[in-house]
Order: structure tokens, then sequence, then C-alpha cells
């Protein structure tokens, strides 16, 4: 599930997005001539000007696509072997009309939007067995424990949450109209709040909370541009209280197939740009991050790339069943690449997901994932799919990434980010990323699924170039050819809690994925590894 969450100091929590001009890449800058703690893609560009390159088929895994967005224009990959709306599976591949993907999340009848965390899933499922039974597994006894325990805390938290935001949603629109009415204005600026003078203590109150408010957003605020900051968090929190922790809730019945067999492959539609209630911002997103290159200016990493769109992550967290079948197809149908901007802390099918990623790897696909927007340290606590094929050993062409941001100094690593020395392979940047978003928009988004499709999109580039290499290549290149950080920084956390941590220790790299050095790379080792 992504949480795209920013706490703003004055106290109040703002999810999403704001507009910005189409120019602001901050994070293709370069380091040392912008100062900016980028990937240095135009200096990669200039490098390889004059080169020849190749297209690249970039598998997209993730909730909804806006496929006749401007940035896709010339570039969705095409199964040229399905005729189109013929109703029949042309190709054999057992996916009808899979023009430009397909959707594992959809069926006959329309497609999941809302769904449940994981987490109440398998509180659903074993709480008839064990809530008044004596173990008769104690290992699954051990994991129903911690369960129960992450559930009924979690679910708590949300309805306090929920009814917290509500509160100040509430208490906030009371304030606006009292001093609007007590001023006798439309909109409150900063000079009308400063001239307010009354003794009354609601008044003043409100007068100073709204003080606050008013100068974040420039000096003055209607009442929809106040009560906007809070509809995020309002949002966020009852969407988990009435849908991710929701007992009740079972959508899959949609979808039409029997979730729990395994190697039922078959199954969904071909709807990837068909969604409601604004799922399609996700993916756009994250696409456009990747290659987007709409004619008023190049917003992508890489330019030469084709797009495999396939649906797979509803709002709640996605079923292993999904992505397994969602990399099989990928590689099945030729992809070079795969993004996955999602993750979830359980995973009770994580062996047929690590057999699809052997499946990928053994196929020489690399594989791209975001590590998490929870602060926590993935070392201690894994977020899934975590790119295993066994308890042993994980994926060569797996690549795991954190997000970084603009600020080169304590605050480089995304105070949202999840970490980890050993988990975490390097970090890309991905707080206020601008691309592409439904209705033919642009906007700016933040999150380790913001961070990945930087990475992919590197990896794509290098692809293009140099066919020579091999998805494993790719990965050990991006890894020695990061930005090196030597700097104490603010360790990634949930809580209020400042920890001042080298940056070399929240990943295997300690680095920042940089284009320039990258490409630079790999034309020693293509030079050395012709085919």
């Amino acid at each position: 599930m992504n949480r795209l969450i920013t706490l703003i100091a004055s106290g109040l929590l703002a999810i999403g997005a704001y507009a910005q001009d189409l120019t602001d890449l901050w994070h293709h800058k370069d380091l040392s001539t912008d100062g900016v703690p980028g990937i240095s893609l135009q200096q990669a560009y200039d490098y390889l000007d004059g080169r020849p390159s190749r297209k690249v088929v970039v598998a997209i895994i993730d909730s909804g696509f806006e496929i006749d967005h401007d940035v896709f224009a010339g570039a969705l990959w095409v199964n040229e072997d399905e005729i189109a709306g013929n109703g029949i599976d042309d190709d054999g591949n057992g996916y009808v009309d899979d023009i430009n993907g397909w959707n594992f999340i959809g069926g006959a009848d329309g497609n999941v939007t809302d769904e449940t965390l994981e987490l109440t899933r398998e509180y659903r499922r074993l709480q008839p067995i064990y809530a008044d039974a004596s173990p008769s597994n104690r290992a699954e006894y051990k994991y129903w424990k911690e369960i129960e325990a992450d559930f009924l805390a979690s679910s708590e938290e949300a309805r306090v949450n929920a009814e917290g935001f509500r509160a100040r949603y509430d208490g906030v629109t009371f304030q606006y109209r009292l001093l609007s009415g007590y001023a006798q204005v439309d909109t409150l600026t900063a000079e009308v709040l400063e001239s307010i003078d009354s003794q009354d203590s609601v008044v003043q109150a409100a007068t100073g909370y709204l003080s606050r408010i008013v100068a974040y957003l420039g000096g003055q605020a209607s009442l929809e541009e106040t009560t906007a900051l809070f509809e995020g968090g309002l949002d966020y929190y009852e969407d988990q209280m009435n849908v991710h922790y929701n007992l009740d809730l079972d959508p899959r019945g949609i979808v039409g197939d029997n979730i729990e067999d395994l190697d039922d492959r078959f199954y969904g539609n071909n709807q990837v740009g068909e969604t409601n209630d604004g799922e399609e911002i996700h993916g756009t997103h994250v696409a456009g991050i990747v290659g987007g290159q709409p004619d008023a200016a190049t917003i992508g990493v890489t330019d030469n790339v084709e797009f495999m769109m396939i649906r797979t992550v509803p709002n709640g967290d996605e079923r292993d069943k999904d992505v397994a079948n969602s990399i099989r197809y990928a590689v099945d149908n030729g992809a070079m690449v795969i993004n996955m901007s999602f993750g979830k802390e359980y995973s009770p099918d994580q062996e047929y997901v690590r057999e699809a990623v052997k499946y990928a790897e053994n196929a020489g696909v690399l594989m791209v994932h975001a590590a998490g927007n929870d602060g926590k340290n993935n070392d201690e606590k894994l977020s899934f799919p975590d790119g295993s094929i066994s308890d042993r050993r994980k994926a060569d062409s797996w690549i795991e990434v954190g997000a970084s941001s603009s600020s080169y100094d304590e605050s480089l690593p995304a105070s949202f980010s999840n970490y980890g020395e050993n988990s975490v392979d390097l970090f890309a940047p991905g707080v206020q990323i601008l691309s592409s978003v439904a209705d033919n928009g642009y906007e700016s988004l933040s999150g380790t699924s913001m961070a990945s499709p930087v990475v992919a999109g590197v990896a794509a580039l290098l692809m293009s170039y140099f066919p020579e290499l091999e998805a494993s290549d790719i990965k050990e290149i991006l890894m020695e050819s990061v930005t090196k950080i030597d700097l104490e920084v603010l360790q990634p956390t949930e809580g209020d809690e400042e920890v001042r941590v080298p940056f070399s220790s929240l990943s295997r790299t300690g680095g920042i994925v940089n284009a320039y050095e990258a490409v630079k790379l790999a034309d020693q080792r293509a030079t050395i590894r012709p085919r």
C-alpha cells in the first residue's frame, strides 16, 4: 500500500501533490554543477550523444493508468499478435485482447478498487481457528498472536486518527466561518487576521490557529483552501478505518477466480486504463518518471521506452497471487525491466512470489522495487515482496530502492523512507517528483514509489544504449556507480525522535543512483564484454 505522507511543521498532515512547472525536475540535476543531489541525467545524455539506442520494454506493475495521457503518446507497448476487441485470445497466451497489458484485479463485471490489508485478511483467516482454541500448530499460533496484536493495535490507531482528523476538519471549518463572519469578509488574509481585536477566548484561539494556516498558504486562504489541508489526512485515515481494516470487506468476488488456487494464472480483464476514484494517478505518475516524453517537456529518465501496463495494486494491499502472475506475464511478454512501486508487511504466499522472481531472474529481467514509506528498517522487518528466491538468497536482478530528497544536508534521506544496510540497495530521488497524473495533468508526488521508477528509468537507459549487458550486469553497474554520500543525516522514522546516522548506513551502497556515472561504467563493461 502506498503512503504518500508529508508532515507539515504546523501540525497539519497533507497527502498528495501540488501542480508545478514542467521544468521543475530537480531529480535530473547534478550535485557538483547544480548543488542538488539528483541523478546527473543531462551529463549522461551528453556522454551518449550520437550513439544508437534500442527500444526497451518496461513493465509497470501498479494500480491503474491513464493510457491516453500525452506522456504515453507513441510509447505504449502493443501486443502485435493480438487483434484488439475481437474477444479472442489470438496469440494463445491465455489473456484475451491484452493489447497494452493486463489487469489481474478485474473481472467480467468490473474491477477491484478498494481492498483490505493483508494483515486484515490474515486476521480474518486465523481468528476462527485460534481465538477460542488451544494451539495445534505452535508456529502458526505464534504467527497468529503477532497478527492479532498488530491488527487490534493498528485498527484502533486508525479509528482514533480518523476521529481526530474529523474533529480537526470540523473544527477548522467552524473557526474559519466564525472569523470570516466576525470580520465580515469572504476570504481570510494575514492583514484581516491581524486586525481582529477580541477578548473572546474562542476568537483568540481561532485567530492564532488560522494565522499559521494562512501564513503557510501564502498570506491568504479561502475556506476551501483551508479545509483542503485536512482532507488528505481525513481521507487517508477514514480509508484505513472503513476499508483497510474492515473485516467485512471482501471484494475479490469481482475477479471471479479462486484466490486459493495459486496455479490459476488466467483470470482478470484487459482494462488497464479503466479505473475509478483517481486510481490511475499512481500508475500514471510512476510510468511518467521512467520515460514520459510529452511534447511540452521531457520528464522521463529514458527516451526510448515502451510501457507494458499491468494492473495489480488496489487501494489496499495487493495479493501475492496477483503479484506473482504479474511478474510472469511481464516476463512472458517481453519486458526487460519491471517496476514495482508497492509493498506490504505480510506475505502469506511469498513462496509463490519467490518462484516468479526466480523465473524473471532466469529470463534476464531486471526487477526494481520500492522499499516502502513507513520510516522503518527493513533489515528488522521485511517489506514484501523482498526479492528473495529462498531463505538465503536474493535475486541477482532485484534492486531495492529508498527515497532521497533535494536537500544536501541532514534531511537528505526522505523522512518517510524505509532503509536497511543489508536489505535496501541504494537510494534515489523520491520527494516532490514531478510527473504525469490523471486528466492529462502533471503534479509532484513523494514516496519510494517515485524513487523506484527513477532507478528503473536509469536501468532502461543503460539497456537501451548497451544491449550487450545483462540484467545482473546492469544491477552491478547501478550499485557501483552511485554518488557516495559522506554525511551525517537524520535517520527516517515513524516518530518524532531525531537520530543521526551516516547516510552510508542506510543502504548497501551508501549512495544515490547516478545516471552519468552509470553510463560511463556501462560503456567500459560493454567494451570488455561484447556479444
